[in-house]
């Protein structure tokens, strides 16, 4: 059985949450019988939405700057290892190009000595906190020797 049209849409984009400066992704779960979207993390009231679309190039640029950012914050100590965290609705967009994401990461930070997992949300957050909650973003977490 394949999903209904609606879900099949919102696999490939997701929810963007205008914040004046960005846009917060929010992945949409499913619509209920009264036509309502259901998101993965809340989207606050009155809030000015958009449909937003990524390619696996933009998904590969993302994750390649998340790297690098965790590089610089090593402070020229070197590297024993990674931690990589994704959404896991990025995994279902991108199928089997999500290897090259991976690839992205590796490259940037110059070993394929990492670990990790695609999650439901890779901060945690307190219970009202908007800006703490991340669906469709890669988080890179480098360790030092």
């Amino acid at each position: 059985m394949t999903a209904p049209i609606p879900c099949r849409f919102f696999l490939h984009n997701v929810i963007g949450i205008d914040t004046g400066d960005d846009y917060k992704l929010r992945v949409p779960l499913s619509i209920d019988a009264a036509g309502a979207v259901t998101c993965a993390a809340a989207v606050p009231q009155g809030a000015t939405v958009r449909i937003m679309v990524a390619s696996t190039g933009s998904a590969c640029d993302a994750a390649s700057a998340a790297a690098s950012a965790a590089m610089a914050g090593l402070k020229g100590n070197r590297l024993a290892g990674s931690l990589v965290f994704d959404c896991a609705a990025t995994r279902l967009r991108l199928g089997r190009a999500f290897g090259d994401e991976l690839q992205a990461v590796s490259d940037s930070l110059g070993s394929a000595n990492f670990a990790g997992c695609n999650t439901y949300g890779q901060i945690a957050r307190a219970e009202g906190q908007f800006s703490g909650f991340h669906n469709c973003t890669a988080i890179v977490c480098t360790i030092p020797e």
